[in-house]
């Protein structure tokens, strides 16, 4: 599934989608991965491009169509 995918994710760019996938906010990743709001959302644009969507909801449902993410 993820050979769909233009380009693999970083494992960082894994990371935040996980924390997508869990409601959390750019805040709130920051903070869990001691990085800047900034920065989280630099990962979260990249992630949008590989994953070619527009938002937080289409990237979890793309993932979850690639079998990145669990369906449940």
């Amino acid at each position: 599934a993820r050979a769909e995918l233009i380009e693999p994710l970083t494992e960082r760019e894994s990371e935040i989608l996980l924390f997508l996938f869990r409601g959390l906010r750019n805040k709130e990743i920051a903070r869990e991965l001691s990085i800047s709001p900034r920065t989280v959302k630099r990962h979260t644009i990249n992630l949008y491009a590989k994953l070619d969507v527009h938002s937080r909801k289409e990237a979890v449902a793309r993932a979850r169509s690639l079998g990145i993410l669990p369906l449940d």
